[in-house]
């Protein structure tokens, strides 16, 4: 059922009470606006690099990089450690980092070391934790890199080689139900390949990605690609996207253009969700994907001569399993491309960062959106949209943004620009770190919003696929029992506008039952496959009236 609306922030009081809550927080500042809602967090003013990747981890660490041909950073690497690469095309010898990882509950980084270029790559956790990422430019283009996660400063990325078979530059890599990563596209690679390798062949065809490709522009890099409860692939590049089964190498459904056929994929670059999966019990799972943004068709060539056209403000939205699917056009309230959608615990979606006009590319884009905006896609059709309070920092081309186990959205990057350039440019290289708290986070809230106290998947346990899940919560207000229920959230790998591996799922409320003062239990059934989800960690939230706890680390198997 549709859910009612949160009051908005209309209270002085409340407002006066944000700017000396947070006035008072070491290395944060906090601006907030009279209209709209949410709240900006200043967290770092500088991380020494361009967030130009990011990745959450399950012990509350991110994995950010840019990449190593962006000249110097402003970031040493410790123990005097030095990147000595003669393949390295600016800086051969460099003393700085190209990656760090922040540790959200401390908010504080620390260098890591990179050794070949990142940039533009891919990446996923797979279900033991570890982030494997692959591919990037140049020296780094084939390479495969492994980020273990700890607790402590020890541990760094390591290289594996040419562990890829083909160059990948502008791929996507998504994580499957076997715990395998597809790793698919990239700029001249109309294929796809696996990781880890096994016996069978290498390389696999996509000719998909010819038929996308628009010539000398491409229109169709870092493809946007969900797993389908199914277990085949939604593959969405350009305008345009197919069913696709990846274990037979065939094509199983063809879906029609989006109406006004105008190009969504990099460098025309919109950004792609998939809704949240309900009703996991039923047979055929609905399935929705949402493409909001990128570019008319054009604006990559007229920007070369100058003109900057208007980004697309149209997204549209697809019942991807539907026996005749179809394109439903709708209207953000501002026009973006380079834009990033985020899933929220409560199931709604939030897309932040990107430009008014133009396109993804070195100085390609203009008009800064400040605004991040609301989408909520249980609301009535025409009534979806609304309208956040706006960040003082723009976020242009190469800028990243994601979930948070608290609830926050972490937004960082923006470096339109070959190199670093801090001064004399229109929209200088962004080295901060902000977040994004969205209205449920009002402490007007804190009434409704539930704590987890306990579940039969604590911290450290393992829940198996198709089985019963008690979570305990507190919530100090009466609750309305059937306004509660319980998500998971897949961490996403986020860049180019594209959080890869982003999926949530709604395991609903079997039962709700008192066990104390103002203390439940909550009942639901976990997925009942690794298609409708891949193995790994999730964050596991209790949402009560739109309004979510703070997540905990589950893990699936």
């Amino acid at each position: 059922m549709s859910q009612p609306s949160m009051p908005r922030y209309t209270s002085i009081l409340f407002f006066l009470f944000l700017q000396l809550f947070f006035a008072a927080q070491p290395c944060h500042r906090t601006v907030t606006y009279a209209a709209g809602g949410g709240l900006w967090q200043l967290l770092q003013n500088s991380i020494g690099i361009t967030a130009m990747h990011m990745q959450l981890l399950s012990n509350d660490r991110v994995v950010i990089y840019d990449r190593t041909d962006f000249g110097r950073s402003n970031l040493s690497l410790p123990d005097g450690k030095c990147r000595n690469d003669s393949s390295e095309l600016v800086i051969k010898y460099d003393c700085t980092a190209h990656s760090v990882e922040y540790d959200v509950l401390a908010n504080r980084f620390r260098p890591l070391m990179v050794q070949s270029d990142v940039w533009c790559s891919s990446g996923a956790v797979v279900p033991d934790g570890r982030l494997i990422q692959a591919g990037g430019f140049n020296d780094g283009e084939r390479k495969v890199r492994i980020f273990s996660p700890c607790n402590g400063s020890g541990c760094d990325w390591e290289e594996v080689g040419d562990g890829l078979k083909v160059k990948r530059w502008y791929a996507t890599s998504h994580i499957l139900q076997d715990g395998r990563q597809i790793i698919i596209g990239g700029r001249r690679q109309f294929n796809y390949e696996f990781y880890p390798k096994s016996s069978a062949p290498n390389v696999y065809s996509l000719p998909f990605l010819m038929e996308t490709n628009d010539r000398s522009i491409e229109n169709n890099l870092y493809p946007s690609v969900f797993l389908n409860g199914d277990g085949n692939l939604f593959i969405f590049a350009n305008n345009r996207a197919i069913l696709f089964d990846h274990k037979t190498n065939k094509v199983l459904k063809t879906y029609p253009a989006i109406p006004g056929g105008d190009p969504r994929s990099y460098p025309s670059t919109g950004s792609a969700v998939l809704l949240p999966l309900k009703n996991l019990q039923a047979s055929t799972i609905e399935a929705e994907v949402l493409v909001c943004g990128g570019a008319p068709k054009g604006s990559y060539a007229k920007v070369e001569n100058g003109n900057f056209v208007l980004a697309l403000d149209t997204c549209a939205r697809i019942k991807i399993n539907d026996p005749n699917p179809r394109w439903v056009m709708e209207t953000m309230p501002t026009a973006r491309v380079m834009g990033d959608m985020t899933l929220l615990p409560n199931g709604n979606v939030l897309i932040i960062n990107g430009a008014g006009a133009g396109t993804a590319g070195w100085e390609k884009g203009r008009d800064p959106v400040l605004n991040p905006v609301l989408y909520r896609p249980d609301d009535a059709s025409g009534s979806r949209f609304e309208l956040q309070n706006p960040s003082t920092i723009p976020r242009m081309y190469h800028s990243t943004a994601i979930l948070l186990r608290d609830g926050r959205v972490l937004v960082g990057g923006s470096n339109p620009h070959i190199g670093y350039e801090f001064t004399g440019v229109l929209f200088p290289t962004e080295l901060s770190l902000e977040a994004f708290s969205p209205p449920y986070l009002d402490p007007n809230f804190d009434d409704l919003r539930p704590t987890i106290v306990s579940s039969s998947a604590s911290k450290g346990k393992n829940i198996g696929y198709g089985q019963k899940l008690l979570v305990r919560f507190k919530v100090t207000s009466k609750i309305v029992t059937d306004m509660v229920s319980v998500t998971m959230v897949a961490p996403a790998f986020n860049t180019h506008s594209f959080s890869m591996n982003h999926r949530l799922l709604v395991l609903g409320n079997e039962k709700v039952t008192v066990v104390g003062a103002s203390t439940y239990d909550i009942q639901v059934m976990t997925p009942r496959s690794g298609d409708l989800a891949p193995p790994g960690h999730y964050m596991l939230y209790v949402v009560h009236q739109q309004i979510p706890s703070e997540g905990l680390w589950v893990k699936i198997l």
